[in-house]
């Protein structure tokens, strides 16, 4: 190995520095003075040697210049700036040594360190689905770094980073709202990395200035996962499953979130101290995992007809499995009972029915129905728990056909004789 010199010639006056980097003279370029590789790197990995060297060689001739005012500068006085200028690099890289890693601070996200950090919630601990979510995001980035042999840090993750990430997350086969997902997670851990600061030797450092992230979009199409009808949740809810007992559980306890409006995290999950009696009728009183909101739930007749059925069970209900199994045992119900219609999930017109059906199906259900119903929205929401108009019709599952029913079933209602009689006598009084 040789060590690079930086040889400055000026007004019969030469400059040789030495700033301690090396390289194997084979790697060296003697007509262009730089490294053959232009990925070769200083000796601790973290700059370009080519670039360093480019900076260098400019803050030189910077140094000359300022310098030259009061006179042609020496050897020495030059030296003595890049002296300044290299014990600055050092501490910038002593600065980067101590810096937490992007990688670390996701870890402090998964680990459910990082408190909510707006509204009314602030500093409370974010809820068990998210710090899955995060998981699930971590995932997704170790895995890009193995298959493209890179490390991600702050400073490179930038808006070309965020298109190559996207279509990575495109390639595993995951969908629009789910890459949406992983994009939005990123830029939480962004945002949250420009607000903290790491201290070293008495001075406080940001972990990132980087912005870019501010530019990266998140994808949120609306679903189009089917709800199923009452019709149809009666017609599974009536379907003999005598024969197979494990099916009839999940089937049960499904039909029951058709009702009750929960996630399966909360209907899965519902304890005998969240079935209450407030005057002379039944309730479900329960805190939601998700948002924490605590909502109150009329329990109709099937509700109270599944009680009675599982009324040996702790809870009235059947016994909680995996939401995997959940899920596979449902569509195993759903199938047998006869939802086999082609055409419901727009995206995957030649799925059936059933194979559409999880758990999720039941809050999506629950929704639809009362809305088209004609269930105040405002109601609704109080019910299910959301905070917004918005995030609550992502729920609602209906076409066009479906609306017009709706306004012509609406319009069937006004007196229009008795609307257009006023018409006609404010027209009339105007004339006269």
């Amino acid at each position: 190995m040789a060590l690079i010199y930086l040889q400055y010639k000026y007004n019969g006056k030469k400059l040789v520095y030495s700033f301690g980097q090396t390289i194997n003279p084979n790697d060296w370029n003697p007509v262009k003075q730089v490294p053959k590789e232009k990925k070769a790197t200083t000796t601790d990995g973290k700059y370009l040697l080519a670039d360093t060297l480019e900076t260098l060689s400019n803050e030189c001739k910077k140094g000359y210049f300022e310098l030259l005012p009061n006179g042609i500068p020496t050897p020495d006085m030059i030296k003595a700036r890049l002296d300044q200028w290299m014990n600055k690099h050092f501490e910038n890289k002593a600065v980067n040594e101590a810096r937490p890693t992007f990688m670390d601070l996701v870890n402090r996200f998964v680990n459910g360190e990082m408190k909510i950090m707006k509204g009314k919630d602030r500093g409370k601990d974010k809820a068990v689905n998210t710090l899955k979510s995060y998981s699930t995001t971590k995932g997704h980035l170790e895995r890009y770094q193995t298959k493209h042999k890179t490390k991600l840090d702050f400073e490179n993750i930038t808006l070309d980073w965020y298109m190559k990430f996207s279509t990575y997350l495109k390639s595993t086969g995951l969908e629009p709202n789910s890459i949406g997902k992983q994009i939005k997670n990123v830029k939480a851990f962004l945002d949250m990395a420009n607000k903290l600061t790491f201290e070293l030797d008495g001075k406080k450092h940001k972990y990132t200035t980087n912005k870019e992230y501010l530019d990266f979009g998140v994808h949120n199409e609306p679903g189009d996962d089917p709800y199923l009808s009452e019709a149809e949740i009666i017609r599974l809810y009536k379907f003999d499953l005598n024969h197979n007992k494990r099916l009839e559980a999940v089937r049960d306890l499904f039909i029951f979130g058709c009702w009750v409006g929960l996630r399966y995290s909360d209907y899965s999950n519902v304890k005998p101290q969240n079935i209450v009696d407030i005057e002379g009728e039944r309730f479900i009183t329960i805190k939601t995992k998700k948002t924490g909101a605590v909502v109150k739930i009329p329990c109709n007749p099937i509700v109270l007809e599944i009680f009675n059925k599982y009324e040996n069970n702790p809870n009235k209900l059947p016994r909680t499995i995996s939401g995997q199994k959940f899920n596979e045992y449902l569509k195993e119900a759903a199938q047998l009972a006869g939802l086999n219609e082609l055409g419901r999930k727009p995206s995957k017109p030649d799925l059936p029915l059933f194979n559409c059906v999880t758990s999720h199906t039941a809050r999506r259900s629950f929704a639809t129905n009362y809305y088209l119903d004609g269930f105040p929205t405002i109601d609704l929401m109080k019910i299910t728990g959301h905070k917004t108009e918005k995030s609550f019709l992502g729920y609602i599952r209906i076409n066009e056909l479906q609306a017009a029913k709706r306004m012509a079933e609406h319009n069937s209602r006004k007196d229009w004789n008795g609307m257009l009689s006023k018409v006609d006598a404010k027209v009339l009084r105007v004339a006269s």
